[in-house]
């Protein structure tokens, strides 16, 4: 009988031990011991990956936009072309397709 109390007793301390470890895993205990645990680490990772790819997008499209300004401001030809893109207008020498009476 003293065998089966001792594995008994065995069991309920591992099972003890990996409550504990399961708790300090979910962060809950957070506030007491100033650790964020696993979770909160792994949300707080992906959390800057998307902002790093975020903020990649941003500066490319702010590229884009300042050789798009540049262009405006030098580029004689994209400055008509972007002209006659705003108004609706056509070069002489462009062909236009007016594909709204297909309807």
């Amino acid at each position: 009988m003293g065998i089966s109390l001792q594995i008994g007793s065995i069991h309920k301390k591992w099972i003890l031990i990996f409550s504990l470890w399961i708790l300090f895993l979910s962060g809950l205990p957070a506030n007491l011991i100033g650790s964020p645990g696993v979770l909160q680490a792994i949300r707080l990772d992906y959390l800057l990956n998307t902002k790093r790819q975020q903020l990649e997008q941003a500066e490319r499209e702010a590229r884009r936009l300042q050789t798009e300004a540049s262009l405006l401001e030098t580029n004689r030809y994209f400055q008509l072309r972007e002209i006659r893109k705003t108004l609706g207008y056509a070069a002489p020498d462009e062909i236009v397709f007016d594909l709204s009476q297909l309807h």
